[in-house]
């Protein structure tokens, strides 16, 4: 009877985990530690119809522990590697999107299920480029350059992208490569996300 328990208990704990991870609103209401957890398990016991009111509560509990720590550590190690990354802007650039491979000076491409996309130096453009062909001008790049270990550190995009959205920055485009992160955004943004990311290096 203890071994049904502890095996049903286990399967409620799991069902709570694999739910809380699919809503980043509530893991980081979870990690700030204000959610109130009995309403909580109230809230999931009702969508999950599985376990006890108390073996949810306890679940979630749990889940929260173990949000913040990983957080915690995963943190440091991403605010780690922008103290030791490099930022840098550029400004004239423009995002091209074809449906064809286009023989165009780039600074970097990226071919799609459907398109290329290329991101340019626009004052290198010697032709204008007629529709089916997308055009967005007077962008900025803003580049990291960054140590090797960034390949292998999770959530170093997630960090990046959740600060600017944090401050209502729209990224026009995102490109993470090896130690290379292009982030492309509207002109008048550039120096407000520049000045965010220099505050971690």
């Amino acid at each position: 009877m203890t071994i049904e328990t502890s095996d049903r208990t286990k399967s409620v704990a799991q069902l709570v985990r694999e739910t809380i991870q699919m809503r980043p609103s509530l893991l980081d209401a979870l990690n700030m530690k204000i959610v109130n957890y009995s309403a909580l398990a109230r809230i999931l016991q009702d969508e999950l119809g599985e376990g006890s009111i108390e073996a949810v509560k306890a679940a979630v509990i749990r889940v929260s522990d173990e949000i913040a720590s990983d957080r915690k550590l995963r943190e440091e190690a991403v605010q780690s590697i922008l103290k030791e990354s490099k930022v840098r802007l550029q400004d004239k650039i423009a995002v091209v999107i074809s449906p064809l491979k286009l023989d165009i000076s780039h600074i970097v491409t990226a071919h799609l299920t459907d398109q290329y996309v290329y991101v340019v130096d626009q004052t290198t453009m010697k032709r204008e480029l007629e529709d089916p062909v997308k055009v967005q001008s007077n962008l900025v790049a803003l580049i990291l350059l960054s140590p090797p270990r960034v390949e292998t550190t999770p959530g170093f995009v997630a960090f990046i992208t959740q600060l600017l959205a944090s401050r209502n920055l729209n990224i026009v485009e995102f490109i993470s490569c090896s130690t290379n992160t292009i982030i492309i955004l509207d002109g008048k943004n550039a120096l407000k996300a520049f000045s965010l990311l220099q505050n971690y290096t």
